[in-house]
């Protein structure tokens, strides 16, 4: 049960907002306004609204962001992308929910029909997960923004980082003294000997791949031997994270984050990028691969458990429920089930982000959503062969990667929020950037810098 102070925080963060929006740069109060609600603010708390879904830290950050841009900095922000595939795909996105609701009009294991309500509910909701999306789309258009943008990535690493620590010595309190209850099962986050920390997000998987992400800024960072925070060397910087991320417990993470790493580190830019398409299309695919039994399922679950035994049955366990849900969500392939639970089984559990959302939303919803990350990484390929700068060129591409590793922990995990799709929206508006400068100077006879 949340305590007040829960709702509290929840309250002033519109107003802690305005303070970022007054006294920081567009960028920088935004990033802070969206990543530092997410970091900080209770998990599984909201304020509940009539005819809007219940206002919890994504949306309530989200909505100060996008109000702090257009109303605090004058900026002139389109509330839908105004050219592209991704004015399409947003567009499907948010009137899309009108179609599911009109193909579920049955009971469902005493789940009543969905309503015209729901329409409503459903049609906010989606813009709600659309918004970073659209302020990072229109607010990164140069390379010193992604670097600003890396930079405080890592610094907001360094400084979760405090109570991570802290956490993994004294065990997963932080939420529970701070905000009344704890938001998850204690049980799980127990793993070898110790505890996975949890802090403000909810559950340790969530922490950790947090801590994969900022690895990767910080080991770009490094690469292109910029320094983030004056007190460290970009080398000690990415020593502390990998550390950290070994401190957090997550094989999943871990394993991603040090793919990340490693790839960033030592392979070749071209061969970087022919990983990030090939990853995007192992994701695309996947659902057409899990149904038609293509993807190789038991051979992970025997990698998983020649490592640990108990890894490979956590493993096991999810394949087998995710299966149980494909097979449900099959039955509306195209519009999905909507919400209130529809999309699941009696006694199932809901792993994975990207069967969480199919389930919803179908098939069309699947490739809307996952198609804005992945236009981004397309545009951010293309843009990259028409740079010249050999460091710009590999920043682009290592950017593409990061994002090609956020969706592909969606299968196992629902680690998806508001920050990443920030990034997700940063990546495609900077790609886009790259290209109409391109196009502007082919058209004035100019030699593309």
């Amino acid at each position: 049960m949340p305590n007040y102070f829960a709702y509290i925080a929840l309250t002033l963060w519109p107003l802690v907002t305005i303070l970022l929006y007054k006294r920081l740069p567009t960028l920088e109060a935004t990033f802070w306004t969206i990543v530092g609600g997410f970091l900080f603010l209770p998990v599984k708390v909201a304020i509940d609204f009539p005819f809007i879904p219940p206002m919890d830290k994504e949306s309530i950050t989200v909505i100060s962001a996008l109000i702090g841009c257009r109303f605090i900095k004058k900026e002139k922000i389109k509330l839908i992308p105004k050219m592209g595939t991704e004015r399409w795909l947003v567009l499907i996105l948010i009137f899309m929910p009108v179609i599911t609701v009109l193909n579920n009009q049955e009971t469902v294991n005493y789940i009543p029909a969905l309503t015209l309500h729901d329409t409503l509910s459903l049609i906010v909701n989606q813009y709600f997960i659309l918004i970073p999306f659209i302020l990072g789309l229109q607010l990164i258009k140069t390379h010193e923004d992604v670097v600003l943008l890396f930079r405080l990535l890592v610094v907001a690493g360094l400084v979760y980082s405090i109570p991570i620590l802290f956490e993994v010595k004294m065990s997963p309190q932080l939420h529970t003294w701070i905000y009344g209850f704890f938001p998850h099962s204690f049980l799980q986050q127990f793993r070898y000997d110790g505890f996975r920390p949890v802090v403000f997000l909810g559950h340790g998987l969530i922490v950790a791949m947090f801590v994969a992400i900022v690895l990767g800024a910080a080991a770009v960072l490094m690469k292109e031997k910029i320094r983030s925070f004056r007190f460290f060397s970009p080398k000690l910087t990415v020593i502390y994270f990998f550390i950290l991320l070994l401190l957090c417990k997550t094989v999943g993470a871990f394993v991603l984050g040090a793919f990340l790493f490693a790839v960033i580190t030592w392979m070749p830019t071209p061969l970087v990028k022919r990983t990030s398409l090939f990853l995007v299309a192992v994701f695309l695919l996947y659902p057409f691969l899990s149904i038609f039994d293509y993807f190789p399922h038991q051979e992970l679950i025997q990698i998983a458990n020649d490592y640990d035994p108990v890894r490979g049955e956590s493993l096991a366990f999810r394949f087998y429920n995710e299966g149980l849900l494909l097979q449900h969500a099959n039955t509306k392939m195209f519009f999905g089930w909507g919400g209130w639970g529809r999309n699941r089984l009696e006694g199932s559990t809901t792993d994975g982000y990207w069967i969480i959302y199919f389930g919803q939303f179908g098939l069309v919803g699947f490739l809307s959503l996952f198609g804005l990350l992945a236009l981004s990484i397309w545009n951010a390929c293309k843009a990259s062969s028409i740079l010249r700068d050999k460091n710009k060129k590999r920043l682009l591409i290592f950017y593409a990667l990061i994002i090609s590793i956020v969706m592909i922990d969606q299968i196992p995990n629902a680690s998806l929020s508001a920050w990443m799709f920030f990034l997700s929206g940063s990546l495609l508006g900077y790609s886009r950037n790259i290209m109409l400068n391109d196009r502007i100077i082919k058209k004035s006879g100019l030699k593309a810098g």
